[in-house]
C-alpha cells in the first residue's frame, strides 16, 4: 500500500483496537465513543472485564486481524512483544503512545531501533512512539474528549506536530476561537510515518484548506527527509503555517530529550521558506493567531501591505500604529478627496488613520465614514479595536450592528477584517467574542497580534505571486 492509503486508514479507520485499555487513561475511549464512531472498537486489557460497557479481550490474539488503527499504551519493556503480535495480525497502523524510548536513554534507543526494524520489514506503519495520536472530525475519533465534535466541511485546518501537549493546547485554543479541524496528528518521535508524510497527505486532500505544523527535527531513521520535505513544500499550493522548535543551541538540546529527533540547520529552513508557500511562524501565539486569520480570511488575502486601524482611544491608536509600523506594515494617511469627505461628517476625533471616532459609534455615519476609508485602493485590510460592554443592552446592539456593517464593507471590497478585543471584563469579553465568531469575525487580543496575523496573510498572497 502507498503511504497515503495508510494515512487514510489512520484518519478514517473502520476498526480501532486499544491495547492495555484502562480506566486510568479513559480519554482515548471517550474520544471515540462520544463521537459516535461508526466502526468496530476493540479493547484489550488483562485487568479489566469491561470499560464504559464495552467488553475487554484478554489478549491481542482474541481480536480480528487487519485492524486499521491500534493504540498501544504499554510499558516500554512490553512494546516489542506487543508490536510483534500486531504485525503478525497484519494491523495497518499503530499509534505508539508509550514513551521513554529514543528521547530518554540508551536502552530506549535500543528498543526504538528494534521497533524501527520490525516495522521496516512489515506491512505495518506507526506514529510515535511518545505521542498523543489522532483527531479526525470526519473519522469521528479524537485522543481528547475536549476537542470539538463538529465535523469540518469547509475552511478546514489540518495539523501535524511533534509535541503532544502543544497539539492539545493549540486545538483547544483555536476551537475556542471558532476554528474547525479536519485532521490532526501528534506524531512524537516519528520512527515510521514522518512529518513530511503528513504534509504531503494534507497537500493532496481536498478538505485540508489550511495546513499547520509544529516541527522539532528530522527523524534519525530517514536521512533524506529534509530533501523530501523541501520538494513537497515547493509543489504545495496551500497556505502552510510552520512553527519550528529548536532554533537555538539549548533548544536543539531540548529537542533531543523531547522527541529524540535531529534538530535541523537554520539555513535549511530559511531556504524552505524562501522557495515555498510555507509561512515562517516564530511563536506559539503567532501560530494560534495566524491559524485564526487564515481560517476566517481565506477568501480575502490582502494585496497591499497596509492597514486601516479603527479605535475608540487616541492613546491606544498611537500605540497600535507604532507596533504595526515596527512589523513593516504601512498605516497610510487617508488621502484627498476622501479625507475631506470624511472630515465633514465628524465634529471631533481623527480621520487621518488611525480612525479615532468617539461618540458616534451608534450613528449611521460611523459605518459610512469607515466605508470611505476602506474603499481606498492603498488600504489592504482593517483592524478594528473595541472592548466588551458592561451590559449588552439596546444601545450596545446598535453599535454592534454598525461593526457588522463595517465588516460587510470589508467583505465587499475583498479586504480582511480583524477584530482586536483586549482582555478586560473577561466574562463580558467571552460573550462578545462568541457574538463575533457567529458572524465569522476573527478575534485577537491586541492590535499588534492582529497585525502580525495580517502580515502572514499578505506574505502568503505574495508568495503565490513570487513577488516578495
Amino acid at each position: 500500500m502507498k503511504i497515503k492509503e495508510y494515512i487514510d486508514k489512520l484518519f478514517h479507520p473502520k476498526s480501532i483496537a486499544i491495547i492495555e485499555a484502562s480506566t486510568k487513561i479513559p480519554w482515548y475511549i471517550q474520544g471515540i465513543i462520544e463521537r459516535n464512531f461508526e466502526g468496530n472498537l476493540y479493547l484489550v486489557s488483562k485487568k479489566e472485564d469491561n470499560i464504559f460497557g464495552i467488553k475487554c479481550f484478554k489478549d491481542i490474539s482474541k481480536i480480528p486481524d487487519k485492524i486499521d488503527l491500534a493504540i498501544i499504551a504499554v510499558n516500554r519493556n512490553k512494546l516489542i512483544d506487543v508490536i510483534k503480535k500486531c504485525i503478525e495480525k497484519q494491523f495497518f497502523n499503530l499509534h505508539i503512545f508509550s514513551a521513554g524510548l529514543g528521547e530518554y536513554d540508551e536502552k530506549g534507543i535500543e528498543i526504538e531501533n528494534e521497533i524501527y526494524n520490525l516495522l521496516k520489514n512489515s506491512n505495518t506503519k506507526a506514529i510515535g512512539p511518545n505521542c498523543m495520536g489522532i483527531y479526525s472530525t470526519e473519522g469521528r475519533l479524537s485522543y481528547s474528549p475536549y476537542f470539538s465534535k463538529e465535523e469540518c466541511k469547509k475552511r478546514c485546518v489540518s495539523f501535524v506536530s511533534h509535541s503532544g501537549d502543544l497539539t492539545t493546547r493549540y486545538v483547544i485554543r483555536t476551537n475556542d476561537y471558532g476554528v474547525n479541524f479536519h485532521n490532526v496528528a501528534s506524531i512524537g518521535n516519528s520512527i515510521s510515518l514522518k512529518f513530511s508524510d503528513f504534509i504531503s497527505y494534507f497537500s493532496e486532500i481536498d478538505r485540508a484548506d489550511i495546513i499547520a505544523g509544529y516541527f522539532e527535527g528530522f527523524s534519525r531513521f530517514n536521512e533524506l527527509e529534509g530533501k523530501i520535505l523541501i520538494d513537497i513544500l515547493k509543489k504545495n499550493k496551500k497556505p502552510i503555517l510552520l512553527l519550528k522548535g529548536g532554533t537555538t543551541s539549548d533548544g536543539k538540546r531540548a529537542v533531543s530529550s523531547h522527541t529524540g529527533t535531529i534538530a535541523s540547520n537554520s539555513n535549511l529552513w530559511n531556504c524552505i521558506f524562501k522557495q515555498s508557500n510555507a509561512i515562517k511562524i516564530e511563536t506559539y501565539e503567532e501560530l494560534i493567531d495566524s491559524t485564526i486569520a487564515f481560517y476566517f480570511c481565506k477568501e480575502y488575502y490582502p494585496t497591499v501591505k497596509s492597514l486601516l486601524i479603527i479605535t475608540w482611544s487616541g492613546g491606544k491608536a498611537v500605540l497600535g500604529v507604532d507596533r504595526t509600523i515596527n512589523l513593516g506594515i504601512k498605516v497610510p494617511e487617508i488621502q484627498e478627496p476622501t479625507k475631506t469627505k470624511m472630515k465633514s461628517m465628524i465634529s471631533i476625533g481623527s480621520i487621518s488613520n488611525p480612525l479615532d471616532l468617539p461618540w458616534i459609534g451608534r450613528s449611521e455615519k460611523f459605518s459610512e465614514i469607515c466605508k470611505l476609508a476602506i474603499s481606498e485602493p492603498y488600504i489592504g485590510g482593517v483592524i478594528f479595536e473595541t472592548y466588551a460592554p458592561r451590559q449588552f443592552d439596546e444601545r450596545y446592539e446598535i453599535y454592534f450592528q454598525n461593526i457588522l456593517k463595517i465588516f460587510n464593507h470589508c467583505k465587499n471590497y475583498k479586504k480582511p477584517f480583524l477584530m482586536s478585543l483586549p482582555f478586560a471584563n473577561i466574562k463580558q469579553r467571552e460573550k462578545l467574542k462568541e457574538k463575533f465568531i457567529k458572524y465569522s469575525i476573527p478575534i485577537f487580543p491586541s492590535i499588534e497580534r492582529a497585525a502580525k496575523a495580517f502580515l502572514n496573510l499578505y506574505y502568503f498572497k505574495h508568495h503565490q505571486n513570487n513577488v516578495i
